[in-house]
């Protein structure tokens, strides 16, 4: 019976606060049929106009100031978030009339503040309209609600937050329906989840607040905030396997461009200020970035998923004894390559076509980091001082100009249809190029310096003990002999590596960044080898100040990876 009265009570306070916004709404639009319609039938000097808005003021402000719990709003928590934003919209609206109807009286100073008194328009025997008191009447009810508007709009923000946060962490957390489009794309139901509540939301403030309304702004950038926090929060969680990164990547354009169109509509049904339109341009502006942003993350780290099979395959094999001397035509080069064409026809029909491009640009980048590492990888395990890894030197390294020739000749190919990789190929490349180079320096049958190249591998890696170690590996592989004697060359540029290619000092912090995908940095993935390979093999010659350094750096390095997989696992845990 408690509830039930309580209830009743609620009720009928809401439907009495209803009521009085409703009047009010009611008697605000007289406002312009009195000054329309009614004045001009009327001696001018009776100023009707004045005296009905002085007094449609001063009964609105009265009664919305006792349902507020006064000027201070002491109620206002009392009231929901429609009621809240009723109230906002109203004073807003009134505040427009007012400025059209009365353009001088938002500068007017009232020189008495009537606090709840009603003000006494009439003059001397009440045949003239006492002027000053109606416009200090006025100016003071237009003052006082536009007070209320902002502690009305204050609390109608915070609520917006609350709401926001609640429904955004009951949708994330859904299994989201999976489903595929007429073309293919792998969707899930996230896009739609998040978008229909927050369209909902967006709406209702647009369609209450009037066009020129700060407050619909604030609103907005709240909510957008909230959905800036939220997928930040919960992006990787939708990464877990090739099918769920093509489905994510689809999500997130799709948000992106429900965003857009949302702002898009807010933009033609309003008429904010410049100011006003700046702020919800930038507001938007990030949030349609992130999605993105997010949506190549997705995109791009589908190469992990990609090379699970690949190195399962090859990685075993390449750079062994049968691959220098049975596979003759590059045989686990072409595996890689058919392997990525056969994820081919899967992405072409599960992704969004400029997402395929992002893919294979990281696809790119990936074959020739999994072939680096996988040759860095063979001399962490050679532990012979004097003899090279292969029993022929020439024959290995025609095996390996063939295999990069034939990796890079497949995403030639890909460039007709996607133009973007013409620019990432050359790039990506150049790196194997170089460590071919080194080698066969160190094999003794090129005529190139190898200071040249070895400027050149610091210039990509930008960091001059993982370019030390490297370089070393390489030796190792074709010269061990000679390995002393590397290091010693590269201790004496020290100086002149500094000078043109000095180290990325931000590149650890860096990695800390989302928009690193996992196993794409060369640095990262190169220090991942060194780091490895320390316990594997010792290098000869190398200085112990060298070997410090290189223990140091590598130490910065592993505490960085084990930043990012304690972020990774809490994420997933939350």
């Amino acid at each position: 019976e408690d509830n039930a009265e309580y209830e009743d009570e609620e009720e009928a306070a809401a439907a009495h606060f209803a009521a009085i916004l409703r009047t009010a709404n009611g008697l605000t639009a007289e406002m312009m049929f009195v000054q329309n319609q009614m004045c001009p039938c009327f001696p001018s000097y009776w100023a009707l106009e004045t005296l009905w808005a002085t007094c449609v003021a001063h009964i609105c402000s009265k009664e919305i100031l006792e349902e507020i719990g006064g000027t201070e709003g002491h109620r206002l928590p009392e009231l929901n978030a429609s009621q809240l934003l009723d109230l906002v919209a109203w004073v807003e609206n009134f505040r427009e009339t007012i400025e059209e109807s009365f353009p001088n009286i938002m500068d007017h100073v009232p020189k008495k503040s009537f606090d709840g008194e009603r003000p006494e328009l009439l003059g001397e025997e009440a045949k003239t309209i006492d002027m000053d008191v109606a416009k200090d009447a006025l100016a003071h009810a237009n003052k006082t609600l536009w007070e209320v508007h902002d502690l009305a709009k204050d609390e109608f923000l915070f609520r917006t937050k609350e709401q926001t946060d609640e429904w955004l962490n009951r949708v994330y957390e859904v299994d989201h329906t999976k489903s595929q489009t007429a073309e293919g794309r792998l969707i899930t139901s996230l896009c739609e989840d998040v978008y229909s509540l927050a369209g909902v939301q967006l709406r209702t403030i647009r369609e209450r607040l009037t066009k020129r309304s700060d407050a619909m702004v604030q609103a907005v950038g709240i909510i957008f905030k909230n959905l800036y926090e939220k997928q930040i929060g919960s992006r990787n969680n939708f990464l877990q396997d090739f099918e769920t990164c093509c489905a994510a990547a689809n999500d997130f354009i799709r948000m992106s461009d429900n965003c857009e169109e949302i702002v898009n509509d807010l933009m033609e049904e309003t008429n904010l200020s410049e100011a006003s339109t700046e702020t919800l341009e930038e507001q938007s502006g990030a949030l349609l970035g992130l999605y993105s942003s997010d949506a190549v993350f997705a995109a791009q780290k589908i190469h992990i998923y990609v090379f699970e099979p690949i190195e399962e395959a090859i990685s075993e094999e390449l750079f062994g004894k049968e691959w220098l001397d049975e596979l003759t035509h590059n045989d686990l080069a072409l595996t890689l390559v058919r392997t990525i064409e056969d994820f081919m026809g899967d992405l072409e029909e599960f992704l969004d076509e400029l997402m395929v491009g992002k893919t294979l640009e990281a696809l790119v980048t990936s074959s020739v980091l999994f072939y680096l590492k996988t040759l860095l990888a063979k001399s962490s395990a050679h532990t012979s001082k004097t003899k090279s890894v292969w029993s022929n030197n020439g024959r290995a390294l025609e095996r390996i100009r063939g295999d990069i020739t034939v990796i890079k000749e497949f995403f030639d190919d890909q460039a007709e249809s996607y133009p973007s990789l013409r620019r990432i190929i050359p790039t990506e490349f150049e790196i194997l190029d170089t460590v071919y180079e080194l080698m066969t320096i160190a094999n003794g049958t090129s005529q190139s310096s190898e200071r040249d190249f070895v400027i050149l591998l610091q210039k990509r890696v930008k960091n001059i003990p993982i370019t030390k170690y490297v370089v070393g590996d390489l030796w190792h592989l074709i010269n061990p002999a000679n390995e002393e004697g590397v290091y010693n060359l590269i201790d004496s540029m020290e100086q002149e590596l500094v000078a043109v290619a000095p180290n990325d000092e931000k590149a650890i912090d860096v990695v800390l960044a989302r928009q690193t995908v996992p196993g794409l940095r060369l640095d990262q993935e190169l220090a991942k080898h060194c780091d490895e390979s320390r316990s594997k093999r010792a290098r000869p010659g190398m200085s112990r100040t060298a070997a410090e350094e290189g223990e140091l750096m590598l130490n910065r390095w592993k505490k960085t990876w084990n930043k990012v997989k304690a972020e990774i696992d809490y994420n997933l845990e939350s």
